[in-house]
């Protein structure tokens, strides 16, 4: 139940996106979306479908809320269950953005362990604005493990996607003893000339099971 309604959710996030990018345009049209604002977000949509479903649901941040230093992982508890949401805007997609990625991961583990219950799910949210750089282009075969079947698509529109020497699911289960069931990419902006999907920027989902 609590999977189906999360993966719901994402499908339904593509929307939201969409008033978002139109209200804050140009700013997100060129710097995608920040952690914070990004984990706010998709825990905010989550919740409203909970509770449409009449699931009581609350979010809260993990940790304390500061200026310099804004949440970007969000606890989602229900009366069906818990979702961890941890967030990162990839600017570069590169070697070192994954890696940063992996150690919020295991800070997050590490810090709140004793809080995580069989079955609680993670959702881990990423997104990227594609360049001409080789890790730019792999970011979407690292996190997935491959390449979209429409990758003509990409090329088309000038991304060249590239694959990626190690996996994200491979590192989950590596270093977390996590195993990805869920993993979805999307692209919520559309090109304003012709109204299709901009390949471009994408958004990165993926949901692991905790034990």
């Amino acid at each position: 139940m609590l999977l189906d309604l999360l993966i719901k959710s994402v499908n339904e996030f593509q929307t939201d996106c969409m008033r978002l990018y139109q209200k804050h345009y140009p700013n997100i049209h060129s710097e995608g979306m920040d952690e914070h604002h990004l984990s706010l977000a998709f825990s905010r949509r989550l919740s409203r479908t909970l509770t449409k479903f009449g699931h009581d649901c609350e979010y809260v941040a993990l940790g304390s809320t500061d200026h310099f230093n804004p949440i970007h992982h969000y606890r989602i508890t229900s009366d069906v269950g818990t979702v961890w949401v941890l967030a990162s805007h990839m600017v570069t997609g590169g070697n070192m953005c994954r890696k940063t990625f992996l150690q919020a991961i295991d800070h997050w583990q590490g810090e709140y362990s004793f809080a995580i219950q069989p079955n609680d799910l993670l959702l881990l949210i990423g997104d990227h604005w594609f360049s001409r750089n080789r890790q730019s282009r792999e970011l979407i075969h690292w996190w997935t493990g491959q390449l979209p079947d429409d990758v003509e698509q990409y090329t088309t529109q000038g991304v060249k996607l590239s694959e990626a020497d190690s996996l994200l699911g491979h590192l989950l289960e590596d270093c977390f003893s996590l195993s990805p069931y869920f993993v979805k990419c999307t692209h919520p902006l559309q090109r304003p000339i012709d109204k299709q999907a901009l390949r471009k920027y994408v958004q990165l989902y993926c949901v692991a099971q905790l034990s």
